[in-house]
C-alpha cells in the first residue's frame, strides 16, 4: 500500500493526494467554492508591445534622435520585466503541481 506524505496540519499520511488529482475531482459548483486550490491561470502576456518600443526606439537611434535612448530604455526595462513575471506563473504552475493536499483537514502543502 503507498502511503502519502504526512500533512504538516494533522500529521496523517492516510488521505493525502495531489493536489492537481484532487482539482481534477471536484465538480463544477465544488471547485468555485475552492478557487484558493485552482492552479495558478497563464497569464497572456503581449510581448509584441516591448518590442515594438524598443524596435522604435532602435530607429530613432539611428536617425540619432535622443529619444531613441527613452524608447531602448523603456522597452528593455519593459522585456525584463515581462520575462521575470512569466517565470514567476511558471514557478508557480511548478509549485501547484507538485502540491499534495490533505483530505482531512483541507491543506494544501508542499512535500
Amino acid at each position: 500500500m503507498h502511503v502519502g506524505h504526512v500533512c504538516p496540519v494533522c500529521g496523517r499520511s492516510d488521505r493525502t493526494t495531489r493536489l492537481s488529482a484532487h482539482w481534477r475531482a471536484l465538480s463544477a459548483g465544488q471547485r468555485a467554492g475552492a478557487a484558493h486550490l485552482a492552479r495558478p491561470a497563464l497569464h497572456d502576456e503581449r510581448w509584441s508591445e516591448p518590442l515594438g518600443l524598443l524596435t522604435l526606439g532602435c530607429a530613432l537611434l539611428v536617425s540619432e534622435a535622443w529619444l531613441g535612448f527613452v524608447g531602448v530604455a523603456g522597452g528593455g526595462v519593459w522585456l525584463v520585466s515581462l520575462r521575470d513575471k512569466v517565470a514567476q506563473a511558471a514557478r508557480l504552475r511548478a509549485d501547484w503541481h507538485r502540491k499534495q493536499f490533505c483530505r482531512r483537514c483541507h491543506h494544501a502543502f508542499l512535500p
